[in-house]
């Protein structure tokens, strides 16, 4: 993976100490790539990298270090690792974006099991701040959780940094490296570092209000009977925050009816956010959802269709939107057996709530 490359040296959680310098002549770079010893991981330790494939993300602010640029600066940065020959070789990709979009740092890697080295190894190049740079490792001890590794790296201006950094694995949705160079030839080397990578959450990302929209909302509304109904809306998370259920049940004179749930969750095969609603009164529909931009507010549209307890067809199309305390519902389309409704009768479909404390 992706080692100590922090191009823009982020101050996020940064070891509160700096390594004593080694005199760079004592040390051989070219050899701790190479080197072969019946000790060093090998198979078990190759695919147990496995735990890496997928996409990656980390955000922080720069500080001031070897690459241009003042600090203080937010960043993110992406990882997407993949099998090329699954237990035995990785591809890894990454990229380094300043805020506003400026790309600063982008490479390659390959780690693969070397049956010559006995070892397994990382070759990897890119560049940084529009000057290459080139760099291998060696793994040189694995313990179920942690991936210790050994290299050298030389950059486009001849300055070389001998290292080491660590893989530490307690979950598989986060990895936490710790970077220390051990030999640094030139000025202005990279500083020792602990940083995270967050495994990419794709519903997060596509659906940005989720986080918004979890909690409890109460509103009211008049039936058909001229009765005030107390309606209540829990949203909670799903698995891994990878999905969300939306529950409604309403309340009239102290009885309390469930009205229907509703999964909403991102279907990686069209990578597109799907619905699924099931109503108590045996109405089940499904939906396609987008985020839509309007009037400069995230709004969540439902495109949906489905059919009635009795098999009668409807569909429409739907609009959430958060508004501060206030979660809105509207109608813009309803289609029952083929017979749209007016937008008069579609209004009527309205529900607001209130978030409660």
């Amino acid at each position: 993976m992706n080692h100590h490359r922090r191009p823009v040296r982020t101050n996020h959680n940064l070891l509160a100490f700096f390594l004593l310098v080694l005199g760079c002549s004592a040390l051989q770079p070219n050899a701790m790539a190479t080197v072969q010893d019946d000790s060093l991981p090998g198979e078990a330790a190759m695919r147990a990298l496995g735990r890496f494939v997928g996409e990656w993300r980390m955000e922080g602010i720069t500080a001031e270090g070897r690459a241009s640029g003042a600090g203080g600066q937010e960043f993110s940065a992406r990882q997407s690792v993949q099998w090329i020959d699954s237990g035995r070789s990785l591809g890894i990709s990454w990229t380094v974006t300043m805020d506003g979009g400026i790309e600063v740092s982008m490479g390659r890697s390959r780690i693969t099991l070397d049956d010559a080295a006995g070892a397994v190894l990382n070759v990897y190049s890119g560049r940084e701040g529009g000057r290459p740079f080139t760099g291998s490792a060696t793994m040189i001890a694995f313990d179920g959780m942690a991936f210790d590794w050994r290299g050298h790296e030389t950059s486009g201006s001849g300055a070389s940094v001998n290292y080491e950094v660590s893989y530490l694995t307690s979950t598989t949705d986060a990895w936490v490296v710790d970077f220390i160079p051990t030999c640094i030839d030139g000025t202005a080397g990279p500083v020792p570092g602990r940083f995270t990578w967050q495994r990419v959450n794709p519903f997060a990302e596509r659906l940005a209000m989720s986080t918004e929209l979890m909690g409890g909302w109460n509103g009211t509304y008049q039936d058909q009977q001229g009765r005030t109904v107390v309606s209540t809306m829990e949203i909670t998370p799903g698995p891994g925050a990878r999905s969300l259920r939306m529950q409604v049940t309403d309340e009239v004179d102290g009885v309390r009816t469930l009205v229907g749930d509703e999964n909403i969750w991102f279907d990686a095969a069209t990578e597109t956010l799907q619905s699924r609603y099931f109503g108590g009164d045996g109405i089940v529909v499904t939906g396609t959802m987008t985020l839509v931009d309007r009037d400069g507010r995230s709004v969540l549209r439902d495109d949906w269709s489905g059919s009635d307890e009795f098999g009668t067809p409807r569909s429409g199309v739907s609009w959430m939107e958060i508004d501060g305390d206030r979660l809105i519902i509207t109608f813009s389309e309803i289609i029952i057996d083929g017979k749209p409704l007016d937008a008069e009768a579609c209004a009527g479909w309205t529900m607001e709530y209130d978030r409660r404390n």
